[in-house]
């Protein structure tokens, strides 16, 4: 293989994933609200509910970060994908629960069940992302909710 012919392969390479990277809507986030979905297993009593100005139909990286009135804090982050089952929905629901990590308070779990709940958040911000940042990359779109 010549070196012109490979420079050029890897050019059309590098330009699709460039393309692949760009191709992705900017969305924004319309609102975001703690919803209580359970029905008796304690599974699903803390439910974070993102709302977008539009369907997603690319996966998309989010952090969140809860404050309660009384200064619990709860930090996490994760994907969000294009929902199968409903396409044309504008809205995702995330367990809170799955954002416990090993940054989280001890007793996470329980500070989450006891104190982030509907009518308790001080503070809600949603942070999105194309990628999962590296650095310090500029999220696509940021909102700060308070006095949920």
């Amino acid at each position: 293989m010549t070196l012109q012919r490979t420079l050029g392969l890897f050019l059309l390479l590098f330009s699709g994933l460039f393309l692949t990277a760009c191709s992705k809507e900017k969305v924004h986030i319309t609102s975001a609200a703690v919803v209580n979905m359970d029905k008796g297993s304690g599974n699903f009593d803390r439910i974070l509910k993102i709302c977008f100005d539009k369907p997603i139909e690319s996966e998309y990286y989010h952090k969140v970060t809860i404050i309660t009135y009384e200064n619990v804090t709860i930090k996490g982050e994760g994907r969000i994908r294009p929902l199968a089952s409903q396409p044309d929905a504008k809205c995702h629901l995330k367990n809170i629960y799955l954002y416990i990590n090993k940054n989280s308070p001890p007793n996470a779990r329980e500070l989450i069940h006891d104190y982030v709940k509907p009518g308790n958040i001080r503070l809600l911000k949603v942070q999105l992302y194309f990628d999962k940042p590296e650095g310090k990359e500029i999220p696509i779109d940021e909102k700060l909710f308070r006095d949920l």
